[in-house]
Formats: structure tokens, C-alpha cells, sequence
């Protein structure tokens, strides 16, 4: 076990006479952001002209206020409240310049969450600024004009609650991301586990479901049916049938056997269920041990979309941004590898989506380099797993939880 290697671009290191100043590669990084998104400013992704524009003009049409009257989108109204606010803007800017403008604040709402998280794990929230030029995050607000990192920013801020111990804000947070995407479960072993493990009142356990339904009640008050707004979830799992959009092994059915490997579906749900199982089962044991969070957290970021069947082109955006926090905590070159794999499979997804629909074999070969980043995380948390388990085997007690770095 060595001391910590440098890593390319690492801000928290002290500058010596040779190194490029802290200032300098502020400035740099935030260059580089600005640039990239200047390059895809004014690509037109396909769900801008499909959904995204359509509600636009819809809420344009009837008034922030009047367009939530009567359902008008496959989303949970929290994104559609921030869309009604850039439409007071409509008369001066574009929609799509509006609605990338969103996605854009988003990202900076998550560089937020970002140094909030690496902060509580004692790291130097400096470095948080490396999302802004992570790919998958330039695609994702950029290029498609999505809004995942307000859902991803708020699981940040959930686990910063939880690493500091206040519980209570953490379940706020999930909340909050529940109320942005579903794809927030990706989080909840983590937060599971930790719970237990903290041993926190059972009346914060509700707390989520309570956040959830608050961001409900202003598009309900508008006269949005209850029943609408409470199964917009649902019907987003029913409505796309394709084994799956992402790199991951659902890629060879959507490829090679489409009607066949929806049959498989199960398979998938029961491998993503044990994964999580095991880690709501180490989070419990870890609870108080931030590295060991980060990393639990970028595993279940990786290995639920990983698994899970019908998953689409950004779901590995969690585990995009939790692999960056995992290498700033742990600074291992282990840690480096698998944030590089699971990037790699993300811009394959991404790649294959704006240019491959039809033939989505970049996302097959992203799936390998997912498969590789999952191993190299799974491979960081055996130890702590074999600990958990002979410790549990021959004295049936707790056994801690440590991370260390490589």
C-alpha cells in the first residue's frame, strides 16, 4: 500500500515553484467549460424539437401559472416549475437558448452540491470545478439540454447531510432529487444503509415521500389530476420497451434480439435488487466513514443502470459524477481507471444516441468499458465486503468499514 499518487489536474495539492498556480488553472478549467459549451450551443439534440420546446411553447401559450391546468408532459412538474420561469424570458431569447440556459444553472447547481460533498469528506472543495468539464456533463446540459444534474446535485447534498450526520436534511435532499427524476433511486442503498447504520428516527424515513409530494401540490392546486401526477413515474417505466439505450449488456438484446430479451427482464431487476441488498448492507456498516460513502455511492451509480434493463443514454450520470468525487477522496490510481471506464461508456451512450441510433454498437462497445469500470469499483469495496463478511460469519457483530487509499 503506497502514499496517494498525483493526479492529472488535481487541485488540492500545494502549488510548488514548478506547478501552474491554483488561480491559473481556475481560470483554465472555466475557459475550457465555456468553450466546449460554446461548441455545441447551437446543435439541435431530439428531444428538444419532440418534448422539451412543445412544453415550452405550451407554458408560453397558457401563462407560467395557467399551463400547469391540465397535464401537459411525461415530467414530475418540479422541472416544469423552472421552465415556467425561464419562459418569462421567451420574448428575448430563443427556447432552446432559454432551455439550455436551464440545463447550464443546473450544472452549476451541481458544482455546487460537488464542493458541498467533497467539503464534508474533508477534500478540497476547489476540485470541484473538474465537473464542468467532465463530457458526459457538457453533453448532458450543452448538447441535450437535460436537466440531470439537478437530480444528481441533490443525491450530493443528500450525502453530504449524511456524512455530517444530519440526517434529516439528507432525506430533504432525496427528496427534492426524487421530485426532479426517478432515476434518483440510484442513490437510495447508499441512503438506506447509512440510515440504519446512523440509526436515525423513523419518522425521517418519511420525510422523502413528504418532499415529493409538496413539489406536487402547486400543479395540483392549477387542477393537474392527482392521478396524473402521482403515476408519472409509472407510466415512464411502460413506456419504453427496448431492453435498453445505455452501454450495458441490455445493448446486445436492443442490437440482436429485441422481442427476446424482454423475457430477460426479470434477470436484470434481480441482479440490480442484490446489489443493492449488499450495498445498503455495507453502507450500514460505513455510515460514518465519508471514503467509503463516496465510494459505495459511485458503485450503486454504476452497477443499478448497469444491470437494470430499459435504462437510457444518461443513466450513468450519477456514477459519472460520483467517480470524480471517489477520485478526489481517495486519490488512487484504481479509483482514477474506473471514473475514466465509466466516463468512457457514457460518451459512448452519448455518441451513440446523436449519431448511431440505428446502429447503437458504440454503446455495445461501451458496455465492456462499463463492465471494466464496475469491476475496478466492485474490486475497491472487496475488501471491505470479505471484512463484513467474516467478521459477521465468526462473531456475528459489526465490523467497520474502511477505504484506503492505493
Amino acid at each position: 500500500m503506497g502514499p496517494p499518487c498525483p493526479l492529472p489536474g488535481d487541485l488540492n495539492h500545494a502549488p510548488t515553484s514548478a506547478a501552474v498556480s491554483p488561480q491559473l488553472q481556475v481560470g483554465a478549467i472555466i475557459g475550457l467549460a465555456a468553450i466546449a459549451r460554446v461548441m455545441f450551443w447551437t446543435m439541435r439534440p431530439p428531444d428538444m424539437s419532440i418534448f422539451l420546446e412543445p412544453w415550452f411553447a405550451h407554458i408560453v401559450h397558457y401563462g407560467p401559472i395557467g399551463a400547469f391546468a391540465h397535464p401537459f408532459s411525461n415530467y414530475e412538474p418540479a422541472y416544469l416549475y423552472l421552465l415556467a420561469l425561464g419562459s418569462l424570458a421567451a420574448g428575448a431569447l430563443a427556447p432552446m437558448t432559454i432551455i439550455k440556459i436551464m440545463s447550464v444553472l443546473g450544472t452549476l447547481f451541481l458544482t455546487l452540491a460537488l464542493a458541498d460533498l467533497l467539503k464534508a469528506a474533508r477534500v478540497a472543495p476547489r476540485s470541484a470545478l473538474l465537473v464542468l468539464v467532465l463530457p458526459s456533463v457538457i453533453f448532458n446540459d450543452a448538447l441535450l439540454a437535460q436537466c440531470d444534474a439537478l437530480w444528481a446535485g441533490a443525491c450530493l447534498f443528500a450525502l453530504a447531510g449524511m456524512i455530517r450526520g444530519r440526517t434529516l436534511s439528507a432525506m430533504v435532499w432525496c427528496g427534492v432529487a426524487f421530485a426532479f427524476k426517478a432515476q434518483a433511486a440510484f442513490i437510495a442503498p447508499v441512503m438506506v444503509g447509512a440510515m440504519i447504520g446512523r440509526r436515525a428516527p423513523w419518522w425521517q424515513w418519511v420525510v422523502p415521500a413528504l418532499v415529493f409530494v409538496a413539489t406536487l401540490v402547486p400543479a395540483w392546486l392549477m387542477g393537474w389530476p392527482t392521478l396524473k401526477l402521482l403515476t408519472v413515474y409509472l407510466d415512464q417505466a411502460a413506456w419504453d420497451r427496448i431492453p435498453g439505450r445505455l452501454a450495458n449488456p441490455w445493448m446486445v438484446g436492443t442490437i440482436f434480439a429485441d422481442q427476446a430479451a424482454r423475457n430477460w427482464f426479470a434477470l436484470g431487476y434481480a441482479a440490480a435488487a442484490g446489489a443493492a441488498v449488499v450495498i445498503a448492507m455495507l453502507a450500514a456498516r460505513a455510515a460514518r466513514n465519508p471514503r467509503a460513502l463516496i465510494l459505495l455511492a459511485a458503485l450503486a451509480g454504476t452497477a443499478l443502470p448497469f444491470f437494470l434493463p430499459k435504462m437510457l443514454e444518461r443513466y450513468y450520470f450519477l456514477g459519472d459524477v460520483m467517480t470524480l468525487a471517489l477520485v478526489f477522496s481517495v486519490r488512487s490510481r484504481p479509483a482514477l481507471y474506473a471514473m475514466c471506464a465509466v466516463q468512457i461508456a457514457s460518451i459512448l451512450s452519448h455518441i451513440t444516441l446523436m449519431y448511431f441510433f440505428y446502429q447503437p454498437y458504440p454503446a455495445l462497445v461501451g458496455a465492456l468499458f462499463a463492465a471494466a469500470g464496475l469491476v475496478i469499483l466492485s474490486r475497491l469495496a472487496a475488501p471491505q465486503l470479505k471484512a463484513f463478511a467474516d467478521f459477521r460469519s465468526h462473531f456475528g457483530g459489526r465490523a467497520p468499514l474502511v477505504v484506503k487509499a492505493s
